[in-house]
Protein backbone atom coordinates (compact mmCIF):
# COMPACT_ATOMS: atom_id res chain seq x y z
CA UNK A 1 0.00 0.00 0.00
CA UNK A 2 1.56 3.49 -0.83
CA UNK A 3 1.40 5.87 1.93
CA UNK A 4 2.80 9.52 2.17
CA UNK A 5 1.50 13.05 2.11
CA UNK A 6 2.79 16.27 0.91
CA UNK A 7 3.27 19.55 2.80
CA UNK A 8 3.48 22.69 -0.07
CA UNK A 9 4.53 26.25 1.00
CA UNK A 10 4.52 29.10 -1.35
CA UNK A 11 6.99 31.87 -0.46
CA UNK A 12 6.49 35.08 -1.66
CA UNK A 13 10.00 35.13 -3.42
CA UNK A 14 8.77 32.62 -6.43
CA UNK A 15 9.51 29.74 -4.55
CA UNK A 16 7.25 27.04 -3.40
CA UNK A 17 8.79 24.35 -1.07
CA UNK A 18 6.96 20.35 -0.96
CA UNK A 19 7.58 18.79 2.42
CA UNK A 20 7.32 14.88 1.56
CA UNK A 21 6.29 12.99 4.67
CA UNK A 22 6.30 9.12 3.90
CA UNK A 23 8.27 6.06 5.81
CA UNK A 24 9.21 5.20 2.12
CA UNK A 25 10.79 8.28 1.26
CA UNK A 26 14.68 10.10 2.89
CA UNK A 27 15.12 11.84 -0.05
CA UNK A 28 15.02 15.77 0.15
CA UNK A 29 12.10 18.55 -0.20
CA UNK A 30 10.81 19.17 -3.80
CA UNK A 31 11.78 22.92 -4.69
CA UNK A 32 10.20 24.69 -7.44
CA UNK A 33 10.19 28.44 -8.94
CA UNK A 34 7.40 29.58 -10.33
CA UNK A 35 6.44 25.96 -10.68
CA UNK A 36 9.11 24.71 -12.61
CA UNK A 37 11.19 21.88 -10.54
CA UNK A 38 14.37 22.67 -9.22
CA UNK A 39 17.82 20.80 -8.95
CA UNK A 40 18.77 19.93 -5.74
CA UNK A 41 22.44 19.71 -4.34
CA UNK A 42 22.77 17.51 -1.09
CA UNK A 43 25.51 18.78 0.82
CA UNK A 44 26.32 17.71 4.26
CA UNK A 45 30.06 17.10 5.15
CA UNK A 46 31.65 20.74 4.49
CA UNK A 47 32.20 22.45 7.73
CA UNK A 48 30.18 25.58 7.04
CA UNK A 49 27.37 23.14 6.00
CA UNK A 50 27.81 21.37 9.21
CA UNK A 51 27.78 24.71 11.28
CA UNK A 52 24.50 25.78 9.12
CA UNK A 53 22.68 22.39 10.02
CA UNK A 54 23.76 22.94 13.46
CA UNK A 55 22.62 26.39 13.56
CA UNK A 56 19.23 24.73 12.46
CA UNK A 57 18.88 22.54 14.73
CA UNK A 58 19.85 25.24 18.29
CA UNK A 59 17.17 27.74 16.81
CA UNK A 60 14.54 24.89 16.55
CA UNK A 61 15.34 24.06 20.07
CA UNK A 62 14.89 27.45 21.40
CA UNK A 63 11.29 27.43 19.36
CA UNK A 64 10.05 24.74 21.08
CA UNK A 65 11.56 26.17 24.66
CA UNK A 66 9.53 29.51 23.64
CA UNK A 67 6.03 27.19 22.72
CA UNK A 68 6.25 25.03 25.98
CA UNK A 69 7.27 28.80 28.01
CA UNK A 70 4.25 30.62 26.04
CA UNK A 71 1.97 27.55 27.31
CA UNK A 72 2.92 28.02 31.03
CA UNK A 73 2.21 31.87 30.32
CA UNK A 74 -1.31 31.01 29.27
CA UNK A 75 -2.27 28.90 31.70
CA UNK A 76 -0.85 31.45 34.31
CA UNK A 77 -0.93 29.29 37.55
CA UNK A 78 -1.28 31.17 40.73
CA UNK A 79 0.65 29.99 43.64
CA UNK A 80 -1.81 27.79 45.70
CA UNK A 81 -3.01 25.65 42.20
CA UNK A 82 -0.47 22.74 43.96
CA UNK A 83 -3.27 21.93 45.98
CA UNK A 84 -6.49 23.47 44.37
CA UNK A 85 -5.21 22.14 40.76
CA UNK A 86 -2.76 19.17 41.38
CA UNK A 87 -3.35 18.04 37.31
CA UNK A 88 -3.06 21.70 35.83
CA UNK A 89 0.55 21.93 38.11
CA UNK A 90 1.69 18.40 36.35
CA UNK A 91 0.75 19.76 33.22
CA UNK A 92 2.35 22.85 33.65
CA UNK A 93 5.55 20.59 34.98
CA UNK A 94 5.45 18.95 32.26
CA UNK A 95 5.92 21.84 29.81
CA UNK A 96 8.53 23.32 32.68
CA UNK A 97 10.48 20.34 32.23
CA UNK A 98 10.66 20.14 28.09
CA UNK A 99 11.77 23.79 28.54
CA UNK A 100 14.70 22.92 30.78
CA UNK A 101 15.54 19.68 28.96
CA UNK A 102 15.93 21.75 25.38
CA UNK A 103 17.58 24.39 26.64
CA UNK A 104 20.07 22.80 28.04
CA UNK A 105 20.99 20.82 24.80
CA UNK A 106 21.70 24.00 23.35
CA UNK A 107 24.36 24.02 25.63
CA UNK A 108 25.72 20.69 25.96
CA UNK A 109 28.17 18.76 23.67
CA UNK A 110 26.27 16.98 20.42
CA UNK A 111 28.33 14.88 17.64
CA UNK A 112 25.61 15.47 15.62
CA UNK A 113 25.37 19.09 15.96
CA UNK A 114 29.11 20.18 15.53
CA UNK A 115 28.18 22.91 17.45
CA UNK A 116 27.00 23.66 20.51
CA UNK A 117 26.49 26.91 22.60
CA UNK A 118 27.96 28.30 25.71
CA UNK A 119 27.96 31.15 28.88
CA UNK A 120 29.20 33.48 26.71
CA UNK A 121 26.68 33.48 24.07
CA UNK A 122 24.58 34.63 26.82
CA UNK A 123 23.47 38.38 27.01
CA UNK A 124 25.63 39.19 29.73
CA UNK A 125 22.30 40.64 31.62
CA UNK A 126 20.93 37.25 31.10
CA UNK A 127 24.10 35.29 32.68
CA UNK A 128 21.80 34.90 35.97
CA UNK A 129 18.88 33.40 34.56
CA UNK A 130 20.72 31.43 32.52
CA UNK A 131 22.74 29.91 35.52
CA UNK A 132 19.83 28.96 37.42
CA UNK A 133 17.92 27.30 34.61
CA UNK A 134 21.12 25.36 33.67
CA UNK A 135 21.26 24.39 37.28
CA UNK A 136 17.51 23.44 37.31
CA UNK A 137 18.00 21.29 33.94
CA UNK A 138 21.15 19.99 35.33
CA UNK A 139 19.66 19.05 39.07
CA UNK A 140 16.00 18.08 38.14
CA UNK A 141 15.85 17.04 34.74
CA UNK A 142 19.55 15.79 34.20
CA UNK A 143 20.11 13.61 37.72
CA UNK A 144 16.59 12.79 39.29
CA UNK A 145 15.99 16.05 41.15
CA UNK A 146 18.76 15.64 43.27
CA UNK A 147 19.34 19.01 45.40
CA UNK A 148 15.81 19.79 44.21
CA UNK A 149 13.04 17.47 44.74
CA UNK A 150 12.76 14.89 48.29
CA UNK A 151 10.16 12.75 49.52
CA UNK A 152 9.78 11.84 53.14
CA UNK A 153 7.90 9.43 54.43
CA UNK A 154 6.36 9.33 57.86
CA UNK A 155 5.18 6.54 60.12
CA UNK A 156 2.52 7.99 61.83
CA UNK A 157 1.41 5.78 65.20
CA UNK A 158 -2.57 6.75 67.16
CA UNK A 159 -2.30 9.24 69.73
CA UNK A 160 -2.82 6.67 72.05
CA UNK A 161 -0.32 4.04 72.91
CA UNK A 162 -2.90 1.25 73.90
CA UNK A 163 -4.86 1.77 70.45
CA UNK A 164 -4.89 -0.93 68.30
CA UNK A 165 -4.94 0.51 64.98
CA UNK A 166 -2.51 0.09 62.52
CA UNK A 167 -0.02 2.60 61.83
CA UNK A 168 -0.21 4.87 58.32
CA UNK A 169 2.64 5.62 55.91
CA UNK A 170 2.11 9.48 54.30
CA UNK A 171 4.19 11.21 52.06
CA UNK A 172 5.43 14.37 51.92
CA UNK A 173 7.16 15.55 48.44
CA UNK A 174 8.86 18.55 47.83
CA UNK A 175 9.14 19.78 44.34
CA UNK A 176 10.45 23.25 43.23
CA UNK A 177 6.88 25.53 42.53
CA UNK A 178 7.69 27.55 39.39
CA UNK A 179 7.75 31.27 39.75
CA UNK A 180 6.49 33.94 37.37
CA UNK A 181 9.45 36.09 37.13
CA UNK A 182 11.60 33.19 36.25
CA UNK A 183 9.57 32.36 33.13
CA UNK A 184 8.54 36.04 31.94
CA UNK A 185 12.89 36.10 32.33
CA UNK A 186 13.46 32.90 30.62
CA UNK A 187 11.13 34.05 27.99
CA UNK A 188 12.94 37.39 26.98
CA UNK A 189 17.18 35.28 26.97
CA UNK A 190 15.87 32.82 24.93
CA UNK A 191 14.25 35.11 22.20
CA UNK A 192 17.73 36.80 22.36
CA UNK A 193 19.22 33.84 21.94
CA UNK A 194 16.91 32.49 18.66
CA UNK A 195 17.44 36.32 17.24
CA UNK A 196 21.11 35.44 17.52
CA UNK A 197 21.49 32.24 16.28
CA UNK A 198 19.16 33.13 13.22
CA UNK A 199 22.10 35.81 12.91
CA UNK A 200 25.15 33.24 12.89
CA UNK A 201 23.16 31.01 10.58
CA UNK A 202 22.71 33.75 7.82
CA UNK A 203 26.62 34.57 8.40
CA UNK A 204 27.30 31.11 8.01
CA UNK A 205 25.58 30.23 5.09
CA UNK A 206 26.34 33.87 3.33
CA UNK A 207 30.30 32.30 3.95
CA UNK A 208 29.32 29.36 1.87
CA UNK A 209 28.04 30.92 -0.90
CA UNK A 210 30.65 33.12 -1.13
CA UNK A 211 34.10 30.98 -0.24
CA UNK A 212 32.53 27.67 -1.59
CA UNK A 213 29.78 27.84 -4.12
CA UNK A 214 30.54 30.89 -5.84
CA UNK A 215 34.41 30.51 -6.63
CA UNK A 216 33.10 27.15 -7.98
CA UNK A 217 31.18 28.32 -10.68
CA UNK A 218 27.06 27.76 -12.12
CA UNK A 219 28.22 24.44 -14.23
CA UNK A 220 29.81 22.64 -11.49
CA UNK A 221 26.85 22.62 -9.41
CA UNK A 222 24.34 22.04 -11.83
CA UNK A 223 26.18 18.87 -13.01
CA UNK A 224 26.13 18.07 -9.27
CA UNK A 225 21.95 18.56 -9.03
CA UNK A 226 19.60 15.91 -8.92
CA UNK A 227 16.12 15.03 -8.23
CA UNK A 228 14.47 13.04 -6.04
CA UNK A 229 12.27 10.70 -7.18
CA UNK A 230 8.43 9.95 -5.22
CA UNK A 231 5.89 8.09 -5.89
CA UNK A 232 2.86 8.53 -2.86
Amino acid sequence: MKTGMVLQKTMASGWTIKEILSPNYDGHNHYYYLGKRAPVVKLGEERLVKQYAGYTLIEKDLRSVLVWLNEIEKINPEIDWRIKNPQQMDLIKGFFVAALTFYGKCFTESKGRGIKYDRNNVPEEHRETHDIVMKMRHNFTAHSGIGFESVKVSLVLHPDIKSDMRPELYTELRQPDLHKELIKEMVVMVKLLQEQVLKKRNEVGVKFLEEEVHPKGKLYWYQKGIFDKFNP
